[in-house]
């Protein structure tokens, strides 16, 4: 698993309960497939922004059927360069230009 965390439901309610407030990077994925990686200052945020349609990259996130998301606490400067890194290790469909 290339997340510190593990696997939390891409629901309402699991993001909820799990993910932070907080800085840091963020993976959304299918059970095939990573779908986004991204980053942001509040992790939740991102997060519902991408399951209610609300963001840019919605669309393509949610014709993948996620399942899934995993995310890492990291500060402003950290979570740049790790993104950067898990979008070169992972691929994501929905990263790809």
């Amino acid at each position: 698993m290339p997340f510190d965390s593990t696997d939390f439901p891409f629901a309402e309610k699991g993001i909820a309960d799990y993910a932070t407030t907080g800085s840091g990077v963020y993976g959304i994925c299918n059970a095939t497939d990573w779908t986004y990686i991204g980053e942001a200052k509040d992790v939740e945020a991102g997060l519902y922004a991408h399951l209610r349609g609300e963001s840019d990259q919605s669309a393509c996130i949610l014709r993948q059927k996620p399942t899934t998301y995993a995310f890492e606490r990291c500060d402003a400067i950290t979570r740049m360069t790790r993104e950067k890194a898990l979008l070169r290790e992972l691929d994501p469909i929905c990263n790809r230009t």
